[in-house]
């Protein structure tokens, strides 16, 4: 990944929201972030009254699901992009919004990532799946190569489908989709033609190494770029 490369700072949920957002709701959260100041509680004015609707938007349409792992637990916490908006009433009403200080790091590494990147409209900014998002990511690091092999487990680590461990090693949440057709199927597969459908790279999977007991243990991809296709959408 590229240095400002948010994948490598930032959850998947927090890139894919953010490309999702309409280019009125980006503007509106580009203008709170940069002047979003950590350790403060200050409203933040984001402009005029136009301003309300995709204010409002970005605290109740749009999700985040953040993820940490706490002494022996998961936590999974919910949250939107805003936690209040407020309108100061006037001759020239306007707009102020506030973060939860809650996810500090969040919002300084949005920031600091996601309005950059967005402007060098990445071509994976057209993709809505997490796993098509990480996938994309990493196969964008190797398109110079026109091919890799990965392990299996190395392979579930890139799309987020690994198992939990706390501090000291013990598992606290099994991987997801442990059998291997339906991680296939709902996942990798998922994945490719996404990507392939909407993105300026072709990925397809070459071979499959298996054990002697016809456990998976490997798959090579064949990595090639494309013209993007016509009609894959992107952020607007």
């Amino acid at each position: 990944m590229t240095k400002s490369d948010p994948g490598e700072f930032l959850p998947t949920s927090v890139q894919k929201s953010y490309f999702m957002l309409s280019r009125l709701a980006r503007a509106v959260l580009d203008t709170a972030l940069r002047k979003y100041r950590p350790g403060r509680s200050d409203l933040i004015p984001v402009g005029e009254i136009s301003q309300l609707k995709p204010a409002l938007q970005l605290m109740t349409t749009y999700r985040l699901t953040l993820q940490e792992v706490t002494d022996a637990e998961v936590v999974t916490s919910y949250t939107r992009w805003l936690e209040c908006v407020q309108v100061k009433e006037g001759p020239e009403p306007e707009v102020y919004v506030a973060f939860s200080p809650r996810f500090e790091r969040i919002w300084l590494e949005s920031r600091k990532r996601l309005p950059e990147y967005m402007e060098k409209k990445p071509a994976n900014a057209a993709l809505r799946s997490q796993y098509s998002l990480r996938l994309y990511s990493w196969a964008k690091k190797y398109v110079e190569d026109g091919a890799k092999t990965i392990s299996l487990e190395e392979l579930r680590r890139v799309l987020g489908l690994e198992s939990t461990k706390d501090a000291d090693g013990n598992v606290i949440r099994e991987a997801p989709l442990p059998i291997w057709a339906n991680f296939q199927q709902r996942a990798l597969g998922v994945a490719i033609l996404e990507v392939n459908a909407k993105t300026d790279l072709n990925i397809k999977l070459a071979s499959i190494e298996r054990s002697k007991h016809r456990r998976v243990e490997a798959l090579k991809f064949t990595i090639k770029t494309q013209s993007v296709p016509k009609g894959a959408t992107h952020s607007k």
